[in-house]
């Protein structure tokens, strides 16, 4: 009834255009490449009951949206609903569109997010859902990213100047991030993992004396293009979630304690003995150590959080990823355990102004005396030195296993740690694999033992010798073209006409939202669908969104909760 009450009401295009409303602010990398951008689209709607001339229409609008006018004219005879013909004119095809008076078409516009990189640090940029940011820096800074003023609760971390709020345009962020050296990292990481059969890992980049992340990377990961596709394993932050065995860098954590039991004026370390394969120290010892420099502790950063490793006493020594490049850089750093963070900035359109980071913001603690954490430095890793190179390098390995009731769970873990240049190293790139089966390993021809530890030397070398640039003080630029040319490309590449007769109309994606699933299963039978469900209870989200087209979908995502 309400569509038919609808499809009598007059629309006309021909009037004043409203105001154009602010678009959600772009996601820098440190030197102002675009990382998550937002674009002004037009959707392109047709009420069929209000067209006379069916052929003039369709005539007039298929050289804007591409596609047969014999087509066109048929979809519009046939359907007696509203049809959107396009979601993705630009403001030159749109205002071609209401220039032409047609009375029945109007263009609406919307906005489009866009991630240049794709997979490229998608694990920190997030994703937005409904217009709403999700996760990563899009989720965390939905607040600032949106258009409208915002305070500065809503970013603890950067210095307002004095102010109480900013905003009222649109805001930008400015990470810390290199996508030059993210980019990197992921190629020689997706190529390792292919190589030697295995799936998942993670990695990161990171200056020991100042916690800025350069580069982070998950493995396996997705596309925050398309994030609905990914399966939710895929978008889970292995690095700041996922534990790893103490075990790997027991020898670095034997090696440092021992030297500070040696005291300043030590004659030096002996080597381990078969007697004492930790220079004499016990578990005990070592664990008391462990927690003086805060191993098990949590890492917080300004746009994800990690939780600590279980405090039960039966439970397994584990830590993440996050933890031990953290503790391992507060061994090389003069003793500061430093929190990481990724976003270095803001610059709000409203003020013209860019907002750095509160000196304060970044969480320091000292977890080593500074005299004793000096002669830490230098001879901790002297075993692991590589004089040639100028590299410290450090790989372990690991077999665990887990009960889980009447049954064994297997994860063959392995590590690469590198610092460079070695005496005052302005990178630690941290990289674990792991497998969660047991299998043969490869044949000598396909597999070396050092594949890792190869890749880690020259990928550090590679970044000393392209050190990159420092965060710039300007402003950043206008939008990058060649991102807006690729973006319309990947709409058109991933729009597909729907099979059938020219007359058949396209559907469009049903409201499903609030139902239970029994009844949304039920709605979306007719559309013949491949459907993931992710969690239980009703439905609080649905991909694709109601009312857009169904043209080449062919599988929809549904998110229950129970709240």
């Amino acid at each position: 009834m309400i569509q038919a009450a609808v499809s009598k009401i007059s629309t006309f295009s021909a009037g004043p255009a409203p105001a154009e409303t602010v678009l959600r602010g772009t996601v820098y990398d440190r030197k102002f490449n675009e990382l998550a951008v937002s674009y002004r689209l037009f959707s392109l709607t047709v009420n069929p009951v209000e067209v006379s001339n069916h052929r003039k229409v369709a005539e007039a609008l298929a050289p804007l949206i591409g596609g047969k006018p014999e087509s066109l004219e048929a979809k519009l005879k046939d359907s007696q609903r509203y049809l959107e013909l396009a979601d993705d004119l630009d403001e030159q095809k749109a205002a071609q569109v209401i220039a032409l008076q047609l009375k029945g078409v109007s263009c609406k516009a919307v906005e489009a997010r866009f991630y240049p990189g794709h997979t490229a640090a998608s694990h920190v940029l997030g994703f937005m859902g409904d217009g709403v940011g999700l996760a990563g820096v899009e989720g965390k800074y939905d607040a600032v990213l949106q258009a409208g003023t915002f305070r500065r609760s809503n970013m603890a971390d950067i210095d307002f100047q004095g102010q109480e709020s900013l905003g009222g345009n649109s805001t930008d962020l400015i990470l810390t991030l290199d996508i030059d050296v993210q980019k990197k990292l992921e190629q020689r990481f997706r190529e390792y993992l292919s190589a030697q059969g295995a799936e998942k890992g993670m990695g990161l980049v990171i200056e020991p004396g100042s916690g800025r992340i350069l580069a982070l990377v998950n493995q396996p990961s997705f596309n925050p293009n398309y994030f609905w596709k990914a399966n939710e394993s895929n978008r889970v932050n292995r690095i700041y979630n996922h534990v790893l065995d103490k075990e790997l860098i027991r020898p670095i954590l034997a090696r440092a304690a021992a030297i500070e039991r040696e005291g300043l004026n030590g004659a030096g370390l002996l080597p381990e003995t078969v007697a004492a394969p930790d220079y004499g120290f016990t578990s005990t010892m070592l664990d008391a150590f462990e927690k003086q420099i805060q191993l098990y502790g949590s890492v917080f950063g300004n746009w994800e959080s990690g939780p600590g490793a279980p405090e039960q006493p039966d439970a397994v020594p584990s830590v993440t990823g996050v933890q031990v490049g953290v503790t391992l850089a507060s061994l090389v750093n003069g003793g500061w355990r430093i929190t990481p963070y990724v976003v270095d900035s803001i610059y709000d359109h409203n003020t013209a102004k860019r907002y750095f980071r509160n000196n304060d913001a970044t969480q320091k603690s000292h977890v080593l005396d500074p005299a004793q954490s000096v002669k830490i430095r230098r001879e901790l890793f002297s075993k692991w030195l590589m004089e040639q190179e100028n590299l410290v390098v450090f790989t372990g390995e690991h077999l665990q296993l887990l009960k889980e009731k009447a049954f064994s769970k297997y994860s063959m873990q392995g590590l690469f740690v590198g610092l460079a240049p070695a005496k005052q190293p302005k990178f630690l790139l941290l990289m674990a694999i792991e497998q969660e089966y047991l299998r043969p390993m490869p044949s000598e021809k396909s597999y070396k033992k050092s594949a890792l530890e190869e890749m880690g030397k020259e990928l550090l070398t590679l970044f000393v010798k392209e050190q990159p640039a420092e965060v710039s003080q300007g402003k950043p630029p206008q939008k990058n073209t060649e991102n807006l040319r690729q973006f319309f490309i990947s709409k058109r590449l991933n729009f597909r006409e729907t099979p059938g007769k020219v007359n058949e109309p396209i559907p469009v994606m049903p409201m499903v939202k609030g139902m239970s699933l029994r009844k949304g299963l039920q709605q979306l039978k007719q559309y013949k669908m491949k459907i993931r469900v992710n969690g239980s209870g009703r439905i609080v989200a649905q991909y694709p969104l109601p009312g857009q087209s169904l043209a080449g979908v062919n599988e929809c995502v549904l998110t229950l909760d129970t709240k």
